[in-house]
């Protein structure tokens, strides 16, 4: 089997949420962090014809980037990954050991959604770069929809803001930072009554649930 660039960009993007993968059975991946506050799912052109465990997905990934248009061959108690005459092996772990995703999804309410372009995306990025901020907010007060980048906790703090909507619904959904790791790319977002923010991909199969901030006020 070859792997796909696009199933490594998703890869190295759960890696980021979690080292520790369960690959099921089928064209579906899914990862879940430790502290079970991001929750990612992936439909991949790649079609798994076993269950396996990973324990370190970084060093899988420095294996299946070392060389390229390498074949994948999947046993039952370990992968190979070849090119001409040279071949690497690399053991499953005991999935007994690791922190599985659920295989489900969640259900999600359309409290508020908006559309998130690639452009504003990357805008979001390179303000937490710029001004160190620890949270990503969504705010309705009745009128207008902003999106921030900042401290809800510090007023008088560097931040980032864009208009994003309107709506006569008051709420103000906080995600810390360092949750919020997705695929670049065009997202529908929901916000949801029961405080997580959901993010899908307009244009791949990816979708996020991400835990809001117990600050959150959603009603």
């Amino acid at each position: 089997m070859k792997i796909s660039n696009e199933t490594i960009s998703v890869l190295k993007n759960f890696a980021g949420v979690n080292t520790n993968i369960l690959i099921r059975e089928g064209n579906v991946l899914s990862t879940i962090s430790s502290g079970k506050n991001i929750f990612a799912r992936a439909t991949v052109s790649e079609s798994f014809d076993r269950e396996f465990a990973i324990y370190d997905l970084n060093s899988l990934l420095g294996l299946l980037t070392l060389m390229e248009d390498t074949d994948v061959n999947f046993g039952s108690e370990s992968l190979s990954v070849s090119k001409d005459q040279s071949i690497f092996e690399y053991y499953y772990a005991d999935p007994a050991i690791i922190t599985s995703a659920p295989n489900k999804q969640i259900e999600v309410d359309e409290y508020y959604s908006f559309d998130l372009s690639e452009d504003s995306l990357n805008m979001i990025t390179k303000a937490v770069g710029i001004t160190g901020a620890p949270m990503l907010s969504v705010i309705g007060d009745g009128n207008q929809v902003t999106l921030t980048v900042g401290d809800p906790a510090t007023p008088k703090t560097n931040s980032f803001k864009q208009v994003i909507g309107e709506s006569d619904k008051t709420f103000s959904a906080h995600l810390a930072i360092e949750n919020f790791k997705v695929i670049s790319g065009n997202y529908h977002v929901v916000i949801s009554e029961k405080k997580f923010m959901y993010l899908a991909n307009t244009k791949t199969d990816v979708k996020y649930w991400l835990a809001l901030d117990k600050t959150s006020e959603i009603s």
